[in-house]
C-alpha cells in the first residue's frame, strides 16, 4: 500500500509534464515480423524513451538490431503464460518493476485482448488506458463468450482505430463516439523510399528474368487474395506476357501452388518466402507493381483493417492495386496513389494490373503521389505526436489535445 501510495504522489508531481506511458503488447512486437509488431514497434521509436516503456511476451533473437526501438522493453514470455498461476505470479512481477521503476501515468493497449491489464491497473492504480483496435479482433470481440475484452472496449478512455472502417467496427460494438479516434499506422519514408533495382538480388530469386515485369504481395495470409491474383494471371497474360508474381511471406503454399498448376501458370508465380525486414525496400524496388486484393470475410473474423504494406510501397513510389474491403480505402486513394478492385473478380484484378503495366506514366504519377501522401501525412513522427497528444489530453484534462 505504501508502494501505491508513493506511486499515486510521484504522477501528481508530474502532472504537468509530458506523461510517460507503459505499452504492452503480448504477441506483436519487433522481432517479430508483420504489420502490427512493426505498428506497435513504430510506436514505440516514435514517441521515444522518455514517454514510452514496453511489456511483451516476444522474446529476443541474437540479431539485437532487428528488436531495437530505442526505449525500455521488458520482456516477460511467463507474463502472458497459457498456465494461470504462472501467468498470474509473473505479471504481477513484471508490473510491479515496471511501476517501480518507470513510473507510468498511462497503458496503451496494443489489442483489446491485454484489456484485462487496463482493467486491472485501472482498478488498483487508478490508471487511464486506451486500446488499439485493429479489425479481427474486434469481430472477435462481438462474438466471444470471453467478454473482458469487449468491456474493456467499452471502458478505455479512448479506442484508437486504425481506419474509418475499424472505427466503424468500434462503434458497433457499443463504444461511445466521443471516445474512439482514428490513428493511421505510420510509415519510414527515410527507410522505404525509390531505390533502383538490385540486379545481384533479382539474380537470387530463381525464375526471374531482368525483362520481366513483376507484381508483388507481401504477406501470406489467406485474406491478402492472392489466390485472386493467381486466377486474374490468364487474363493478364493476354495483354502482359512477360509478368512474374512475386510473393513474400511465410506460410502454407500448397493451395496456391496447386491452383498455379491448375491454370497452368505456376511458371508464372514466384514463393520467395520470408524475406528479413532490412531487405523489404530492396524488394518493393525490384516490382513495377504492388497488388493486394485483400478480401473481408466477416463470418470468420478474417479482414484487412488498414494495411501497412500499401504505405510501404507507396513510400518505395510503387503504384498499388488493393481490394475495396475493410481498411483498404484509407490507405490507398484510388486513382490517385493506385486502384482499388472488387477482390472477388480474377478480371477486374487483371484489368488494374494490366492498365498499370502498361500505362508506365499511370503507374510512375500514381507512385510519385502516393510517396508524397505517405511523407505529408504518414510519417512515424507524425503518428507519434498525434499518439502523445492523445495520451496528454487524457492524462491532464486537455480535450484540444484529444
Amino acid at each position: 500500500m505504501r508502494y501505491l501510495q508513493a506511486s499515486t504522489t510521484d504522477r501528481r508531481k508530474r502532472k504537468n509534464g509530458p506523461p510517460k506511458s507503459l505499452l504492452v503488447s503480448n504477441r506483436y512486437f519487433p522481432p517479430q515480423a508483420g504489420g502490427i509488431s512493426r505498428f506497435m514497434g513504430s510506436v514505440a521509436s516514435a514517441l521515444g524513451p522518455e514517454q514510452v516503456c514496453c511489456l511483451t511476451s516476444v522474446p529476443s533473437k541474437l540479431d539485437r538490431r532487428v528488436e531495437d526501438v530505442g526505449v525500455r522493453v521488458y520482456r516477460r514470455p511467463a507474463a502472458f503464460s497459457d498456465t494461470t498461476s504462472v501467468q498470474a505470479i509473473s505479471l504481477a512481477l513484471a508490473l510491479s518493476q515496471i511501476m517501480l521503476i518507470e513510473r507510468p501515468q498511462i497503458i496503451q493497449l496494443a489489442m483489446a485482448y491485454e484489456g484485462f491489464i487496463g482493467l486491472w491497473l485501472r482498478r488498483w492504480l487508478r490508471l487511464p488506458f486506451v486500446i488499439y483496435a485493429h479489425g479481427n479482433e474486434i469481430l472477435d470481440a462481438m462474438e466471444s463468450e470471453w467478454q473482458t475484452p469487449r468491456q474493456a472496449l467499452l471502458r478505455a478512455d479512448r479506442v484508437l482505430a486504425c481506419s474509418q472502417f475499424t472505427l466503424d467496427l468500434v462503434k458497433k460494438i457499443g463504444v461511445d463516439p466521443e471516445r474512439a479516434r482514428i490513428v493511421h499506422p505510420g510509415c519510414d519514408s527515410d527507410r522505404f523510399q525509390p531505390l533502383q533495382p538490385n540486379e545481384a538480388l533479382r539474380r537470387k530469386i530463381p525464375g526471374l528474368r531482368s525483362t520481366d515485369r513483376v507484381i508483388l504481395t507481401v504477406g501470406l495470409e489467406s485474406l491478402k487474395g492472392h489466390d485472386m491474383v493467381i486466377r486474374a494471371l490468364p487474363y493478364l497474360l493476354q495483354t502482359v506476357p512477360d509478368v512474374r508474381y512475386i510473393i513474400v511471406g511465410s506460410g502454407p503454399q500448397a493451395t496456391l501452388d496447386h491452383l498455379a498448376r491448375e491454370l497452368r501458370v505456376r511458371d508464372r508465380v514466384i514463393f520467395a518466402g520470408l524475406v528479413p525486414d532490412d531487405d523489404l525496400p530492396a524488394i518493393y524496388a525490384l516490382c513495377d507493381l504492388f497488388v493486394m486484393p485483400s478480401r473481408q470475410n466477416l463470418a470468420q473474423h478474417s479482414v484487412e483493417g488498414f494495411g501497412l504494406v500499401y504505405l510501404e510501397a507507396n513510400a518505395c513510389g510503387k503504384a498499388v492495386v488493393g481490394g475495396r474491403s475493410g481498411g483498404v480505402g484509407d490507405a490507398v486513394q484510388d486513382g490517385v496513389t493506385g486502384l482499388l478492385v472488387d477482390p472477388h473478380d480474377p478480371k477486374d484484378i487483371a484489368n488494374a494490373v494490366g492498365i498499370l503495366l502498361t500505362n508506365r506514366e499511370l503507374a510512375r504519377q500514381l507512385g510519385e503521389q502516393g510517396r508524397s501522401r505517405v511523407v505529408k501525412d504518414f510519417t512515424w513522427d507524425t503518428v507519434g505526436k498525434r499518439i502523445q497528444g492523445i495520451l496528454d489530453s487524457i492524462v491532464h484534462g486537455d480535450s484540444t489535445q484529444s
